[in-house]
């Protein structure tokens, strides 16, 4: 009997279809996600956020012209708070902003005779602290991207792991083209709740001194995950 030809036609089409079966199952596998929330400042609204300092709620519509655009801030020993409600159902979470550190943050560096507190700041989200870290745009090292424990804490370089590290000041460091650096904040996490709480605040020194050192955030995103 005569042998068979062998057709790579056949078998070009047979590949496709494999791929094919491949990829529908992949794409099976892809998460659904659902943005609820985003603001980057440029229409004027502060929806579902809260502006707070030590004696209670102050005026959350802090909106500031920056580096040709709008960002919100600019804070000193003050703590932001969103809330997003009626989440749809879901089993992740992922937060994103960008966060600024304006002007002379010292970092890791204590006051003489101050608070014994360096220039740090926090997130938290639903009532778990996710960051407590200090930044630096001077000297000084700082301990991010990692945490800050207690003045024993390793340092870092000043303005470590930044996305731009070289925007201009606002006050103190205004005439710098590196008074101002921007860090990428992104936080992924397992989340089941119809709600989320998310808060930022500092304990800069000295105490509202916006014109020494200053923050603000800008492209706020939540985004809901549901993994099947």
């Amino acid at each position: 009997m005569a042998a068979q030809k062998f057709s790579w036609v056949g078998l070009k089409w047979l590949t496709l279809l494999l791929l094919c079966f491949s990829l529908s199952s992949c794409f099976k596998q892809l998460p659904n996600k659902y943005e609820v929330y985003f603001n980057d400042f440029e229409g004027g609204k502060t929806d579902n956020l809260t502006l707070v300092d030590r004696f209670g709620i102050v005026d959350s519509f802090k909106i500031a012209a920056f580096n040709n655009g709008h960002v919100y801030g600019f804070f000193n020993n003050n703590r932001i708070e969103l809330r997003v409600n009626n989440m749809p159902s879901h089993n992740a979470i992922k937060i994103e902003f960008d966060l600024l550190i304006h002007d002379k943050w010292d970092g890791d560096y204590l006051i003489p005779n101050g608070s014994g507190v360096p220039d740090a700041w926090q997130m938290i989200l639903d009532n778990q602290r996710i960051y407590i870290t200090t930044f630096s745009n001077g000297s000084h090292g700082q301990s991010f991207p990692y945490n800050y424990i207690n003045a024993s804490t390793p340092s870092n370089p000043a303005r470590g792991d930044a996305w731009d590290p070289n925007l201009p000041g606002v006050n103190s460091l205004k005439s710098q083209s590196n008074g101002s650096t921007l860090y990428k904040i992104e936080y992924t996490t397992a989340h089941t709740e119809s709600s989320v709480y998310l808060a930022c605040n500092d304990a800069l020194q000295p105490y509202k001194d916006y014109f020494a050192k200053s923050w603000s955030i800008d492209n706020l995103r939540v985004t809901a995950i549901y993994y099947r």
